[in-house]
């Protein structure tokens, strides 16, 4: 029991002390940004250009009209799917795509500048649907739902300019109904009720372990700061409603990131400051079919903390990326991509003390990602993607006791993790097509763990191989209906696995809509150190099965509106055996704390209701506002219905801006979810044993106050003879709410004290493209 409360105490107070340095980082960074508001604005001409594509065979398509809408001003594609507009003010435009027997799509906020421009890759839907006896206006959503899962997608402009998001990809995503966040000091998502360990990504169809830099031995985030640069990033598909048979070994949710590739006509690139950090990027070929995009950032902060007066223990990370790309043909490419990131904290005993912890030390973090991904194109209807990938994850902690100066605790983990995908698309005919394809992937984990005087290490390896498959037919020229499987096996149970996946989109008459209904099941590994210390692999994979029903209905042509409820169910959850009253009841899944004994018999689920309406920019607003009501429970050891630890039972977000004219403009979210479960200290017995003991009889039975916190954003854009300047300044928690994280005991103070969320910040930041 002591070894549990030490470990568990000193995995909390790594988030705490984290959160508080980035408070600090934060506060300074705003000033610099206010030296930028005298520069002058010089108006000239740019570019809208592309590359018009096939959804369903990924090849050029001739002869596409584009127009600028509003006006008369459009060009149509040449031969190899290309296109220009040239000649235009500076400002943001959409542009609507048509072709014969496609669906029409609008691309909407196209930055156009000079010096600087985007490549746009479109890709145009076949029409699969005829919808009689109604009149099909230009929207800003596909209407013939290849998006089967409800999926929701972000652009590059839309991922730039959100407020309160610092860029962060995760936190972007939380601004989604399915998506409660654990706050804006750390990256963790939880969707749908589910744990921060639950959700998956890839990169081009590239594995990737992890997208934060600070992470912890319990699974958790440890920062704000991600490990993705978003401003490599072209879009991002998020699955929260389920996902297809080519993404598994998740239970909650799937991240598709796609990053842009590198200008052809030209090199090009930015220097920006963010939050706590300065990077670079640049872009552009070595040669016509060879394109390169790649970008270095750092923080900075560390390196001027005594000259800003800032204090120690300010956290430090930097991280390189690259995307390589030859495209020898139309119908073959390849691909190198590179994601390498380290980050350090370190907690100085003297801060400790000053903030009532228990022990001081560093934590260490280091992760690499090599992949190389192959596309063939077979014909005019199949194509293929592969790819093969190596990531290494290095995480290190050391920390003392503050009163002996003896090692309290000290853990180094290290993943190896090899991955092969392949998957192929056919269109057999117009209503009949299918995905197919396979995955392998070997992860090996070395761990030594040191915890006062007992210390234990291992390695485990682990082999996954699955093949799926999925069918999709038109019938009656109202129904999609969507039908696959995923079979999996591992090395530690040594049996098939079968996930089946259902979906049918039923379209409703005279433009009332679809409704959805969306089934499957999904399995996971448990994390290797479990299956290390478990004998005889008796450790089994923990799976849910997911339902759910969806009204879509799109609105106007800019606006869209998604109406769910669904259920989720889990079985087979590590859990810890049922020994005595002292027992931890804890959920796993939520928090990954070693133990020997454990069992694969915990059991879930989470049924809500979700809300989501999607505003695109058509006019001057956009936004997105949502809202969710859920219940996320389980069973502890003794059948006890308990909370999941982030069961917060409902949240709302609403985010918008307003752009008056083609130089700036302003954006707020607000973010509003019930308290967070929580069990209460026994401050009696805490300070008599020196430890903090928690009521385990009433566990997570107490709650946090409400959150809720305003985000504001003004940004603006300059033409200067050097280049293009963007700069934002933002206001995070702008009324200063005082928002609780939770409680812990404190050996310092002998007392109960509280971790809040951040007060009242500025955060500022400026990009300047040449």
């Amino acid at each position: 029991m002591y070894l549990i409360c030490r470990s568990f105490l000193i995995d909390y107070q790594i988030l705490k002390r984290t959160n508080k340095a980035f408070q600090r980082i934060l506060k300074v960074k705003y000033k610099a940004i206010l030296l930028l508001l005298s520069q002058s604005i010089i108006f000239s001409k740019g570019t809208i250009s592309g590359n018009i594509i096939d959804k369903v065979n990924q090849l050029p398509l001739a002869g596409t009209n584009i127009f600028i809408t509003g006006t008369d001003i459009g060009v149509t594609s040449d031969n190899d799917g290309k296109f220009s507009i040239s000649n235009l003010e500076n400002g943001y435009y959409s542009i609507s795509i048509s072709y014969i027997g496609y669906e029409t799509k609008v691309v909407t906020d196209i930055w156009v500048r000079e010096n600087a421009y985007e490549f746009l890759k479109i890709e145009l839907n076949r029409k699969v649907i005829d919808y009689e006896g109604v009149t099909v206006t230009q929207s800003y959503f596909s209407r013939n739902n290849t998006n089967q899962y409800n999926s929701v997608s972000f652009n590059n402009n839309e991922i730039r300019r959100a407020p309160g998001s610092g860029q962060e990809i995760s936190r972007i995503l939380n601004a989604l109904p399915s998506v409660a966040s654990v706050g804006e000091n750390r990256q963790d998502m939880l969707v749908r009720g589910g744990g921060p360990t639950e959700n998956g990504f890839v990169i081009d169809n590239i594995h990737i372990p992890s997208i934060s830099h600070f992470n912890t031995p319990d699974g958790r985030s440890n920062g704000p700061i991600g490990i993705i640069n978003t401003d490599m990033v072209d879009n991002i598909q998020f699955f929260s409603n389920g996902f297809p048979v080519e993404f598994g070994n998740k239970l909650s949710s799937y991240g598709n990131i796609n990053y842009r590739d590198g200008k052809k006509d030209s090199l090009s690139g930015n220097i920006s400051v963010g939050m706590g950090g300065a990077g670079s990027l640049i872009e552009g070929s070595l040669f016509n079919d060879f394109t390169f995009i790649g970008s270095y950032r750092r923080s900075y902060l560390d390196i001027i903390s005594d000259a800003i007066n800032a204090g120690g223990g300010l956290p430090k990370y930097d991280d390189l990326q690259a995307k390589f790309k030859y495209s020898p043909s139309h119908y073959n490419s390849f691909i190198i991509l590179l994601v390498n990131g380290k980050s350090l904290y370190d907690r100085k005993k003297k801060e400790s003390i000053s903030a009532g912890e228990n022990n001081y030390g560093n934590v260490k973090n280091k992760q690499n990602t090599i992949g190389f991904g192959h596309r063939y194109i077979w014909g005019q209807n199949a194509y293929s993607k592969t790819s093969v990938s190596f990531s290494k994850q290095n995480a290190e902690a050391l920390f003392f006791e503050n009163r002996s100066d003896t090692i309290s605790f000290s853990t180094s983990d290290t993943y190896y993790t090899i991955n092969s995908r392949q998957i192929n698309h056919i269109q057999f005919n117009k209503t009949f097509s299918s995905v197919f394809g396979f995955e392998v992937q070997n992860r090996n984990l070395n761990y030594d763990f040191l915890l006062n005087n007992i210390s234990s290490k291992n390695n485990v390896s682990v082999n996954n191989l699955s093949s799926f498959v999925s069918l999709k037919s038109v019938l009656y020229n109202k129904i999609i209906f969507s039908i696959g499987s995923r079979i999996n096996w591992n090395s530690y149970e040594r049996e098939i696995l079968i996930a089946p996946r259902a979906n049918i989109n039923f379209s409703l008459s005279k433009g009332w809509g679809n409704i959805i209904f969306s089934s499957g099941r999904y399995f996971q590994n448990p994390p290797e150190k479990y299956i290390s210390v478990v004998e005889n692999n008796s450790l089994q994979s923990i799976h849910n099965t997911q339902y759910s029903l969806t009204y879509e209905k799109i609105i106007t042509k800019s606006t869209k509106l998604s109406l769910s409820l669904y259920r989720k169910k889990y079985e087979n959850a590590p859990m810890m055996e049922r020994n005595n009253v002292f027992t931890d009841p804890r959920f796993l899944m939520d928090q990954l704390i070693t133990y020997r004994n454990i069992l694969s018999n915990g059991r879930a689920k989470t049924t809500g209701i979700e809300l989501l309406i999607e505003k695109k920019r058509a006019e001057k607003f956009y936004g997105i506002a949502g809202g969710s009501i859920y219940n996320s429970i389980y069973l502890d050891q003794f059948g006890v219905e308990r909370n999941r630890e982030n069961n917060y039972q409902y949240l709302f977000n609403i985010v918008g801006g307003y752009r008056p004219n083609l130089k700036w403009e302003i954006s707020i979210r607000w973010s509003l979810f019930g308290g967070k479960p929580y069990t209460r200290v026994d401050l009696e017995n805490s300070n008599y044993f020196n430890e903090e003991i928690l009521e385990y009889s009433t566990y997570n039975e107490i709650r946090t106050p409400i959150y809720h916190n305003l985000f504001l954003r003004y940004e603006r854009r300059k033409k200067m003879n050097y280049g293009n300047l963007i700069y934002y300044i933002e206001l995070w928690n702008a009324y200063n709410r005082k928002n609780i994280e939770t409680y812990f005991w404190s050996r310092e103070k002998q007392n109960i004290l509280e971790t809040e969320y951040f007060s009242l910040i500025p955060v500022g930041g400026f990009e300047i493209e040449f």
